[in-house]
Formats: structure tokens, sequence, C-alpha cells
């Protein structure tokens, strides 16, 4: 789906990020490697122009992303990315139909599934 964000909107990714940090504060497996952040409200817009812009937005920040280098400091393993990626699902599918659900969901996979490769490699490198 090309405009995704257009189709979802810059409010609901918003509500969604909000939805979903306030499930990982909760999460018995995720609110530990999130404890590192000291500003959620700061974390949750940074996190609603990550996807927003990932969903096909116009960029509205100067902000470099280090998805992968933040995961990897974070303590993030594959078992971790599959417990966020559930939890993100179930938050994406409760708040939008299920075609943009899906279009998130599949920028959400691509982007695990990258941090699961790189997790692996410097697994090898260890």
């Amino acid at each position: 789906m090309k405009d995704a964000a257009q189709q979802v909107g810059l409010e609901r990714v918003g509500q969604v990020v909000a939805n979903f940090y306030a499930a990982v504060r909760e999460h018995p497996t995720l609110k530990t490697p999130f404890e590192r952040v000291t500003d959620w409200r700061q974390h949750e817009c940074i996190l609603t122009h990550f996807w927003w812009v990932t969903l096909g937005g116009e960029r509205y920040l100067e902000y470099r992303y280090r998805v992968a280098e933040r995961h990897m400091a974070a303590g993030f393993t594959p078992a971790l990315l599959e417990d966020w990626h559930g939890l993100f699902a179930r938050t994406v599918k409760a708040s939008l139909p299920p075609e943009l659900a899906e279009a998130w969901l599949e920028r959400a996979r691509n982007i695990g599934a990258s941090l699961v490769m790189m997790h692996a490699w410097q697994e090898s490198q260890a």
C-alpha cells in the first residue's frame, strides 16, 4: 500500500505508538529493555515520526534512527523481538482496519527480520 501514511494519518500513528508503549511498560518481558527510556513523551514523538516515515509520510524531524544499534544496545534478542512483534501486531490490529494494519505490520516484519539477522551476525562475530 503506497500511501499507507496518508490513509492511516499522523494522529492515528501517534495513538497507536502511545497505546503500544503503554502496553510495553506493563509487558512481562518487554518492560525491562525499555527501562532505559527516561522521557517517554519524547520517545513516543520520535517513534511516531519513525513509523510515519516508514509508512511513507513526509519527514518533519531531523533524526538519525540507528534502529539496529539501539535495539542491540537495549539487549534485544530474537525472542524479545518476537514478543515485541506479537504485542505490536495486537495493538495495530486493534486500532486499524485490516488492510491498513497489514500494510503497517508488513513493514514491522521486515524491520524485525533485519534485526534478527543483525543479531545472528553479531553472535557469529563473538
